[in-house]
């Protein structure tokens, strides 16, 4: 059954998280089981939502993102709650399909939508 991902990042720098996303190479790449993840800046780092298809997916790709964090010198624990998805609402789907697999910076984003 699909989960939601609800993770904050303590003192993550939107730059770091970008770099550790780059070198994922996850647009040619993409994690098996992964739905939709979102990023945004919070007051103390990074806040991140996603859609998986198991939690498990999201476990094994977690090991390795958080992996990749470590070996850039991030050691704070992220706090992680999981929840089965009880609904998916997304008004304008057909942007999101013409935009399709691709990880972009927020400000690019909000460009290409």
């Amino acid at each position: 059954m699909a989960v939601t991902v609800s993770a904050r990042y303590p003192g993550l720098s939107p730059q770091l998280y970008d770099e550790v996303v780059a070198t994922l190479d996850l647009d040619a790449n993409p994690p098996i089981g992964a739905i939709l993840h979102l990023a945004g800046q919070s007051d103390d780092g990074i806040q991140v939502t996603e859609i998986w298809r198991t939690e498990q997916a999201f476990q094994a790709f977690n090991d390795r993102f958080v992996s990749a964090l470590q070996m850039r010198g991030y050691l704070s624990r992220p706090t992680i709650e999981t929840a089965q998805l009880h609904n998916l609402f997304a008004v304008e789907m057909d942007t999101i399909e013409r935009m399709g697999a691709v990880s972009l910076p927020g400000t690019y984003a909000g460009a290409a939508l």
